[in-house]
């Protein structure tokens, strides 16, 4: 089935890649944060704690995801059209 896609990419620095940098910034520090008090606990000898901090990042781990899904499913997916034949404009052989 033919697909067509008009949508922009996202302009520099505008709200949309702002929100997604800020969301991929999120789980890179969440992730980062929790795998170094995971280690910093385990070199200290608190292997409990060690393995709550590494479960705790472990479940923090799809926040790094969030960002470029959002991105996709708000202004992305509107664009994007099924048809049951192709355009007269869709481009191509």
């Amino acid at each position: 089935m033919p697909r067509t896609d008009h949508a922009s990419p996202p302009q520099w620095l505008d709200a949309r890649h702002r929100a997604l940098l800020g969301w991929a910034a999120l789980g890179a520090v969440a992730t980062g944060g929790l795998a170094g008090l995971s280690v910093a606990c385990l070199a200290l000898g608190a292997q409990r704690w060690a393995a709550g901090f590494a479960l705790a990042m472990l479940a923090a781990a799809p926040l790094l995801g969030v960002g470029p899904v959002l991105d996709w499913w708000r202004h992305r997916r509107p664009y994007r059209q099924r048809h049951r034949q192709r355009p007269g404009d869709f481009g191509g052989a």
